[in-house]
């Protein structure tokens, strides 16, 4: 990659980005101006109130893509917003956010993101009064309707999910972002952020318009589920031991090639084929996968999602082999981490105790907190509960 090639550069931050492109990019022309002078902040902001799992690599990847891009790429480890959202205290969201996450982020994106905390420029005089400047120029509907996708399961929010988005609008400004970094579901409120900052608001920090790319949502591995930290089979998280995977990803939906594989809304709902059309393919380019005895056995080499997709309908790619190729990449993918978390275990504990806070208060069932206790076993040993 030549890196003053523009064209290049944005081919990288374009790649695995949401489509159509004209929605999920904004915008564009934007990205491509800035792309022709300086080196630029770009961020994602994540809730660390949880481990770490396939949904949440596709930014940890996009973050990579645009370091190589040429941008300072910034993970934000959003402790404030986490304690808004009744998810940990804050000292066990930091110590969280510094140990398991912070060697996720380098050993899977990049030892070059940098990890901040929210809390470090969130309490601070200046931000605290641009937040209450910003309450006065958002209406609580327009707030909510810029959250309601990520907090649909609240029938009756809270006032601090109206506050929610209002302070991701103000730390892309706080940490001098020029292309804020979301999945689609953050695109409301980037869409908000940008509204507000192109008015004269008065502002104690420096005011501009930000630009904003759109990741791919991963649909859970329960039918018509998605991924969520607090129910563990419906997830691969990066430190589940090689059979837990194995053993998750033979029970997840994947619907034969048959059946239709979108929703009603045109959305991808089989997980196996997104997490290879959003998290190996775009990386690996070329993948090797067995063909079924149907179509003569042998391999057959799938360079594309389309060609996969295509082979999957036809029933030259069974469901279960499609299953074994993932399972076997991402145990390999995540080996470094597992040795990283077998001889340093005070980076893995702190997310034990922090999911066990939660459990004590009622955010895991019963059999949820026994299939989460099974993925710390190799770490922790056998006698947690």
């Amino acid at each position: 990659m030549v890196p003053g090639d523009t064209t290049d550069r944005l081919a990288l931050v374009l790649r695995n980005v949401a489509e159509p492109l004209e929605e999920f990019v904004m915008t564009v022309d934007e990205i491509r101006e800035l792309l022709k002078y300086g080196k630029h902040n770009t961020y994602v902001g994540y809730e660390p109130s949880g481990p770490i799992h396939l949904g949440t690599l596709i930014t940890i990847y996009k973050l990579a893509d645009m370091i190589e891009a040429g941008f300072h790429s910034i993970a934000l480890m959003a402790d404030i917003h986490a304690i808004l959202n009744l998810k940990g205290p804050k000292d066990l969201i930091e110590e969280v956010s510094m140990t398991y996450w912070k060697t996720v982020f380098h050993e899977l994106g990049s030892p070059h993101i940098e990890i901040r905390l929210g809390s470090e420029f969130e309490l601070s005089p200046d931000y605290i009064l641009d937040l209450l400047s910003l309450s006065q120029k958002v209406t609580a509907r327009r707030a909510w309707r810029a959250m309601s996708i990520i907090a649909r399961e609240r029938e009756d929010p809270l006032v601090s999910h109206h506050i929610y988005p209002l302070m991701q609008a103000l730390d892309i400004l706080y940490l001098n972002v020029k292309v804020a970094i979301g999945g689609t579901d953050q695109r409301k409120i980037h869409a908000l952020a940008r509204d507000i900052f192109s008015t004269h608001i008065p502002l104690r920090v420096e005011r501009y318009v930000p630009s904003a790319i759109h990741t791919p949502l991963l649909p859970g591995l329960i039918e018509g589920g998605k991924m969520s930290s607090s129910i563990p089979k419906s997830h691969i998280a990066v430190h589940d031991p090689p059979e837990i995977i194995k053993e998750k990803l033979k029970q997840a939906y994947c619907p034969p090639g048959t059946e239709n594989q979108y929703d009603g809304e045109g959305r991808l709902k089989n997980p196996i084929l997104g997490i290879v059309k959003y998290l190996i393919l775009p990386r690996v380019g070329t993948i090797k996968l067995p063909r079924s005895r149907a179509f003569g056995g042998g391999d057959i080499e799938i360079s594309s999602y389309k060609e996969l997709e295509e082979s999957y309908r036809r029933g030259e790619i069974h469901p279960l082999d499609l299953k074994e190729f993932v399972a076997d990449h991402f145990i390999r993918e995540f080996s470094g981490l597992r040795e990283k978390f077998s001889s340093d275990n005070d980076l893995i504990k702190p997310l034990y105790n922090l999911q066990k806070w939660q459990r004590m208060r009622g955010l895991f069932g019963d059999i949820e907190w026994k299939e989460a206790l099974r993925s710390y076993y190799p770490y922790l040993g056998e006698d947690i509960s």
